[in-house]
């Protein structure tokens, strides 16, 4: 006679259920894209500021050009790690990696010490400066906002 099967032994005979992976919305990749092109854009002004690069420097003022030359070692360690860490995190957000969103967390974090830092020291009463470091940080936690949206849908993976 044939026994009853019990129910973890069914549990254990059957075949795994499998979420479907969802298909990749398409501003995923046009969000993703504007990302990359945004962080190569800080990529360009970190190098451009810390080598004093004179086609780039030479449109801000001199206040503007000695102050940045006068930022500590770590300041300029801690704005290279946010801008290519934007880089990578919006890279691995095109790849739909769920890692992207620590490495936007990490380049977030960066950015915002480095601002931090830069509103505690006396700047040049340069018009942008200020302007554009809330854009920068505005724009920073706007794609770590979707990069973790994402990840919540099941996108990313």
């Amino acid at each position: 006679m044939q026994s009853d099967l019990v129910f973890p032994r069914a549990v254990d005979l059957a075949p795994p259920v499998q979420k479907p992976a969802l298909k990749a919305p398409w501003h995923l990749f046009l969000i993703g894209s504007a990302a990359v092109l945004w962080s190569l854009l800080g990529v360009f002004d970190f190098l451009a500021t810390a080598t004093l690069y004179p086609p780039y420097m030479e449109r801000f003022p001199a206040e503007a050009q000695a102050y940045w030359s006068a930022l500590p070692d770590w300041l300029y360690g801690t704005w290279a790690l946010g801008v290519f860490a934007g880089l990578a995190g919006a890279m691995l957000l095109v790849k739909r990696r769920i890692s992207a969103v620590r490495v936007l967390v990490f380049s977030a974090a960066c950015t915002l010490l480095t601002m931090a830092a830069s509103f505690s020291l006396p700047a040049p009463a340069y018009d942008g400066n200020r302007v554009s470091a809330v854009c920068i940080i505005v724009v920073s936690l706007l794609i770590l906002n979707y990069a973790v949206h994402q990840a919540k849908r099941g996108v990313l993976r």
